[in-house]
C-alpha cells in the first residue's frame, strides 16, 4: 500500500485501531494526527487501510481535525456492527482461500462500497478473528476446520476464565474469614491445589494456581499447602513427600484377597527340623511384624544356636499378583506417624509373623559353638519353630544379667562373634539411636536408645552371622544372589571402646558407599568377605528374593531365580528402596523439628563437631543429632568444646533448624 498526504488511514495503535490523517510521508514512515489528537511517526506497515475521504476538511484546524476523525472513527465502528461475518463467510464458501478487501466489501455493501465501508469491514475482521484474517495484500478465508478449532479454543478459554473466577471468588471468601463449605469448592480446584502443593516452594511455577491466587489477591503468606489445610483437605502434618513419590498406601482388593488365601495355607509334608524349646524373639514391645527368632540347645560342651527367619516365601510365590504389589513397595516404611508395611498385615503381622505359641515355617541357620564360643559348624535348613518366649530388648537385658540364663550364654557368643569381626577390620559405630513416634493423641514422643546394650549386640550379631552364612552358602552353591558390599574407607578408621561423637562424625565422612549387586565382594564396615541380607523377608523385598534362592539351596526341588532375572529385579527396585529411605528420613526430620519447635525456650548442652566459615556443626548430646550452631562474632570454638545452646530458628516445613550459643562450658 502507498499513502499520500491528507489520506485518512486506520492503523494499529497499541491494542486499538486509531483513525488518523496523514500529515506527511517520508520514505517508509508516516507522520499522522490521530483521533485522540496525538501526532506521531509510524511505520507504513502499521497502516491497515487508507485513502481519500470525500468532504473531509483536510486543511481544518488541529482541533477540528481531531473532532472529525473521532466522528469518522465512531461512524466506522457503527458500520462495523452491521456486518454479519458468519453470513459473509458462508457466502464466500470454503472453496475460496483468499479475497481482496474491495471484493469482500462489495459483497456486503454492493454499490455503497467506499473507503469507510472497507475500513469498517477490516475493523470487524480484526475484532472477530474467526472467519477471516488480514494479510498483507488480501484477506484469508478460514477453512471450516479452522473455524471449528478456533470456536473450540474460544469456548475452552471462556470456560477457563469462568473457572478461574469461581476459584478466586471461593478463595477470597476463605481469605476474608467467611464461612465456606468444602463441598462448595469449584470442581477441580482441590486437584489443582494438590498439584501445586507437591511442588513445595516452587508452587508458583504452576501457572493456573498462580493466576487463581493473583485474582483472589492472596498475599505471599498464603500458599497451596496453607489453603489445603484451611479447607480441611490436608492435615497440618500432611506427608507431602509420600504423595510426591506416589508411594502406594493401600493394597488392591485383589492383592488383599490373595494374601488372605495365602494366610490360610496349610503346612506341607516336606521334611523340616522342629524347634519348640528355648525359642525366643527379641523386638520392641510395639513390633508386630516379627521375622526372626533365636533358639538355643546344648550338646555336651557345645552350644547350638538356631537363627530362624520366617519363611515369607512359603506364602508368596514369585511373580504372583501379590508378589508384584509387594515388589512395587520394595520395603516397609516406618515413620513417626505411619507404618506402610511391604506385605499385607494378614501375613506380615499374623500368618507369617513369628507369634508366640504358633507353629511357623522358617529358613534357619543352625550354628554350633564350642566352650570357647568358636563356631565349629553350621548348616542351612528348612524348619518349623514354635516361639516359647517373646522378649523386649529391656527384658532381654535383664535376663543377660542372670549368670545361668540362656540369654547370657547367647550374649557371650554374640560378643565373641563381634570380637572376631573387629579383628577382621569391622568398624563398630556406637551412636545412640533417636526414635520418634506420634502417639494416638498426636503427641510427639522422643527417646534415645543405646545401640550397645547386651540385647542389641545379641540380636545384631546373630543376624549378621546368619546373613553371612546365607551368602556363603549361595556363593558356594553358585546360586545367584543379591550381595551387599562396601569398599574400604578412604582413610584408616579407629574408634575407641566408648562413644566419641567427634570421632564418629569424622569417621563417617570417609566411609565408602555400600553397594548391591550379584557379585560377592567384601563388606569393609562389617569385616566380612561376603554378605547378603535375608533376615527381614517381611520388610525388605531383597531379603525375600534371597530367601527364595536359599530355598533352592536346601531343597533341590526348588528352582532358583536366574541371574538375569535377579539383576533386572534389582534394577527395578533400587529406586524404590532409595525413595523409601528418603521418605523415612524426611519424616523423621520433620517430627524432630516439630518436637524442637515445642522446646524453643529450652537450653541444651552441645558438643562441637566441626568448624565451618560461618557456623559450627554441633551435636545435641541428650538427643544425639547434629545441628547448625551460630555464635557471636569473634568467638572461636574447636571440636570437643562444649556449650549450652537454644533454638534460634526452626521451621519443620522448610527443614530449617539452627541453634544459637547461650554460653561456653568450661573444660572438664
Amino acid at each position: 500500500m502507498t499513502f499520500q498526504k491528507n489520506d485518512i488511514i486506520d492503523y494499529y495503535d497499541d491494542s486499538r485501531i486509531s483513525c488518523a490523517i496523514v500529515l506527511d510521508v517520508d520514505d517508509r514512515r508516516l507522520r499522522v494526527l490521530n483521533d485522540q489528537g496525538k501526532e506521531s511517526n509510524i511505520s507504513v506497515n502499521r497502516a491497515l487501510i487508507g485513502g481519500k475521504v470525500i468532504d473531509f476538511p483536510a486543511h481544518a484546524s488541529r482541533d477540528e481535525l481531531t473532532h472529525r476523525l473521532k466522528e469518522l472513527s465512531a461512524k466506522r465502528d457503527e458500520t462495523k456492527k452491521t456486518i454479519d461475518l458468519k453470513e459473509l463467510w458462508e457466502i464466500v464458501g470454503p472453496e475460496t482461500n483468499q479475497i481482496s478487501v474491495q471484493d469482500l466489501s462489495q459483497l456486503v455493501f454492493c454499490s455503497d462500497d467506499n473507503i469507510d465501508s472497507r475500513a469498517a469491514l477490516i475493523r470487524a475482521i480484526i475484532e472477530n478473528r474467526l472467519y477471516f484474517k488480514i494479510r498483507l495484500e488480501s484477506i484469508e478465508v478460514a477453512t471450516p476446520e479452522k473455524v471449528e478449532q478456533e470456536q473450540n479454543r474460544r469456548r475452552k478459554e471462556i470456560e477457563r476464565i469462568e473457572f478461574l473466577s469461581r476459584c478466586s471468588e471461593y478463595l477470597s471468601k476463605l481469605k476474608n474469614g467467611q464461612n465456606i463449605d468444602r463441598a462448595d469448592a469449584p470442581s477441580g480446584l482441590e486437584a489443582l491445589l494438590e498439584e501445586a502443593a507437591l511442588l513445595g516452594t516452587d508452587w508458583f511455577t504452576h501457572k493456573k494456581v498462580k493466576e487463581i491466587f493473583s485474582r483472589a489477591a492472596l498475599n505471599p503468606a498464603w500458599d497451596p499447602l496453607k489453603v489445603l489445610i484451611k479447607l480441611g483437605i490436608w492435615s497440618e502434618d500432611e506427608n507431602i513427600r509420600l504423595r510426591t513419590e506416589q508411594i502406594p498406601t493401600e493394597f488392591s482388593s485383589a492383592a488383599l484377597d490373595h494374601a488372605r488365601k495365602a494366610a490360610l495355607k496349610t503346612l506341607d509334608d516336606s521334611p523340616r527340623e522342629i524347634f519348640e524349646r528355648h525359642v525366643i524373639t527379641i523386638d520392641s514391645a510395639s513390633t508386630r511384624d516379627i521375622d526372626d527368632a533365636l533358639s538355643i540347645s546344648f550338646d555336651g560342651e557345645n552350644t547350638i544356636v538356631g537363627i530362624h527367619i520366617t519363611e515369607a516365601a512359603y506364602y508368596v510365590d514369585h511373580d504372583c499378583l501379590l508378589d508384584k504389589e509387594i515388589r512395587e513397595r520394595a520395603v516397609s516404611i516406618y515413620m513417626a506417624d505411619l507404618v506402610l508395611p511391604m506385605m499385607p498385615t494378614v501375613l506380615s503381622e499374623e500368618a507369617a509373623s513369628l507369634v508366640k505359641g504358633e507353629l511357623r515355617p522358617c529358613i534357619s541357620a543352625i550354628t554350633t559353638f564350642d566352650r570357647n564360643f568358636r563356631m565349629t559348624g553350621y548348616r542351612i535348613a528348612h524348619s518349623l519353630i514354635r516361639v516359647t518366649d517373646r522378649l523386649s530388648y529391656e527384658e532381654t537385658d535383664q535376663r543377660v544379667l542372670e549368670s545361668d540364663s540362656v540369654e547370657k550364654r547367647m550374649c557371650d557368643i554374640a560378643r565373641a562373634l563381634r570380637e572376631k569381626r573387629v579383628s577382621s577390620g569391622a568398624i563398630i559405630f556406637k551412636d545412640p539411636e533417636l526414635n520418634i513416634k506420634v502417639n494416638e493423641n498426636k503427641l510427639i514422643e522422643v527417646n534415645v536408645r543405646e545401640r550397645e546394650t547386651s540385647s542389641q549386640v545379641l540380636v545384631s550379631e546373630f543376624m549378621i552371622l546368619a546373613n553371612n552364612l546365607f551368602a556363603r552358602t549361595l556363593k558356594d552353591k553358585c546360586i545367584p544372589c543379591i550381595y551387599r558390599s562396601q569398599p574400604p574407607p578412604l582413610e584408616k578408621i579407629e574408634l575407641g571402646s566408648h562413644y566419641d561423637p567427634v570421632l564418629s562424625y569424622r569417621c563417617k565422612k570417609v566411609l565408602a558407599r555400600g553397594n548391591l549387586g550379584l557379585y560377592p565382594e567384601p563388606h569393609s564396615t562389617l569385616g566380612l568377605n561376603v554378605y547378603t541380607t535375608a533376615t527381614s523377608p517381611l520388610r525388605r523385598y531383597t531379603d525375600l528374593l534371597t530367601q527364595r534362592q536359599l530355598k533352592a539351596a536346601v531343597d533341590e526341588r526348588e528352582r532358583p531365580i536366574d541371574a538375569d532375572t535377579l539383576d533386572r529385579l534389582l534394577s527395578e527396585i533400587s529406586y524404590r528402596l532409595d525413595r523409601a529411605s528418603l521418605v523415612e528420613r524426611e519424616r523423621h526430620r520433620y517430627y524432630l523439628l516439630k518436637y524442637m519447635e515445642q522446646r524453643r525456650s529450652d537450653e541444651f548442652e552441645v558438643i562441637v563437631l566441626q568448624r565451618f566459615p560461618r557456623f559450627y556443626l554441633a551435636q545435641i548430646e541428650s538427643l544425639g543429632f547434629n545441628t547448625v550452631l551460630h555464635t557471636p562474632p569473634g568467638l572461636s570454638l574447636n571440636p570437643y568444646d562444649r556449650a549450652v545452646a537454644k533454638v534460634e530458628k526452626v521451621s519443620p516445613r522448610e527443614d530449617r533448624l539452627t541453634f544459637s550459643l547461650v554460653r561456653v562450658l568450661p573444660h572438664i
